[in-house]
């Protein structure tokens, strides 16, 4: 019952908003839906701010010395068939660099995300308009006024999970020797490194990316905990506003120092508390090159203003041999001192990979942590993956095929067991890197339909 109104029945789908603390603001001003064709003012400001800032930085920057490349960039998209119609689902993903030089460099990614395509373009047109406030006969709220209120809820709700927005990722300024020492000084706002990953030694060491590919949209389409808008990469990541300072002054070995900000996060969609407050943080980390090893280490805490306490930590490892590789990522995302600690809260990854040209084995068994980058997401409690694939042709440039085949389990819950079988393949060229699948569940043969996912992907691949 919701104070102030007379109980009534309730609809069984209205239980969903037991958790919507704003919900008693609006029964007092009813506000309905309203399809209209009024043009989308909004994605029109939305184009000339873009165009304004490109506009902006095309004039400051010196043109004489600016060279503008994407660092990064990825586009994903999988079909479905859910509740007997077909999904689209996609993702893009994007870096631009403007570089002055060795010396200087700035830093600029976008990211978009849709979960429904079609809903996303569907909704741009619909709008809503307020009402006067309803008093009808007797005075209070009707169970028909209720349920008019909770059906605009759910729809607003849809399309505030199935928007295609392109949204602000990461900015960073970067200038190295500083003071004409081997020092690295950057300064960045958003979403930073992602350590232990092994991204970052492609660009500061020149080498071939060799990170596991057991990631990601094509892998994890679902996100953390159901939340399409979070995913894996690396043990921890950099959150917020702040500085980093490293030291270049050794070819294969590169030690940074984090010092920032967390942004506040939103853990009410998960336990009801709402924003929470802001974390200042820090983090050493070292990165290790070598022909037949790459090693990273990093350690870290954050504090509130009440002095409580988060630590972190974990290392990464790749080790090659003579057609044998061994990847390995294992740490702590995130624990607060004073809590039960237990395998939950740790990150832990492994993949052996066996190369006989020009065939290619990879195992890989993935452990999730309970907490990760701050928030904790009581459903990856006691999760884990298996996979084995097999492929065939030129893994590293040109074009490759082959079959997974694996599981998702939980360790205490095996009527949960997810099983499949995917036939893939990727064609590399030109610097981009094409993926195709299609995975098959077949245990899920009620709805035949449903047992089919189907996957395309592209991404840099330099």
């Amino acid at each position: 019952m919701i104070k102030g109104y007379t109980k009534f029945a309730l609809r069984q789908d209205m239980s969903a908003l037991s958790s919507c603390w704003y919900l008693p603001l609006y029964c007092d001003r009813m506000l309905i839906m309203k399809q209209t064709a009024k043009p989308d003012v909004l994605s029109l400001r939305k184009r000339i701010l873009v165009l304004g800032v490109g506009l902006f930085l095309l004039a400051f920057w010196p043109a004489a010395a600016a060279e503008i490349t994407i660092d990064r960039m990825e586009m994903a998209s999988r079909g479905r068939v859910n509740d007997g119609e077909f999904v689209v689902s996609s993702l893009l993903s994007a870096d631009l660099a403007l570089s002055g030089g060795y010396k200087y460099s700035f830093l600029l990614g976008f990211s978009l995300e849709a979960p429904d395509i079609a809903r996303a373009f569907a909704y741009r047109n619909l709008r809503f308009d307020p009402l006067l406030p309803i008093d009808p006969p007797g005075g209070g709220v009707t169970e028909d006024d209720y349920n008019a209120l909770v059906d605009r809820y759910n729809t607003q709700s849809d399309m505030i999970n199935n928007q295609a927005v392109l949204g602000f990722r990461i900015a960073k300024a970067t200038v190295r020797d500083v003071f004409g020492l081997p020092l690295e000084l950057s300064y960045f706002l958003g979403a930073g490194d992602d350590f232990c990953s092994g991204d970052d030694f492609v660009p500061r060491f020149g080498i071939s990316p060799f990170g596991t590919d057991f990631r990601g949209f094509l892998y994890f389409p679902d996100g953390i905990g159901g939340n399409p808008t979070r995913r894996y990469n690396g043990i921890y990541g950099v959150r917020g506003t702040g500085f980093s300072l490293g030291l270049t002054k050794w070819e294969s070995f590169i030690p940074i120092l984090y010092l920032y900000q967390d942004f506040p996060y939103f853990s009410g969609f998960i336990n009801g508390t709402g924003i929470t407050e802001n974390l200042y943080s820090g983090d050493l980390r070292l990165l290790f090159c070598h022909d037949s090893l790459r090693f990273e280490f990093f350690g870290g805490l954050s504090l509130n203003s009440s002095l409580d306490t988060n630590i972190r930590g974990g290392l990464m490892a790749h080790l090659l041999g003579n057609g044998v590789e061994f990847f390995v990522q294992g740490g702590i995302p995130g624990w607060t001192t004073g809590e039960k600690f237990s395998i939950d809260n740790i990150f832990f990854l492994i993949e052996p990979r066996l190369h006989l040209n020009p065939l290619s084995l990879y195992v890989t068994f993935f452990y999730h942590p309970v907490e990760y980058l701050h928030i904790i997401t009581p459903d990856e409690k006691g999760k884990a993956n298996i996979n084995i694939k097999f492929l065939f042709g030129n893994t590293e440039s040109g074009l490759s095929g082959g079959l997974e085949t694996g599981g998702d389990l939980k360790v205490h819950e095996t009527e949960n067991f997810l099983f499949y079988i995917t036939p893939l393949g990727t064609f590399i060229s030109g610097g981009l890197r094409w993926d195709a699948k299609i995975r098959i569940r077949p245990l899920d043969y009620d709805v035949p339909g449903e047992m089919f996912d189907f996957f395309i992907g592209v991404r840099t691949a330099f």
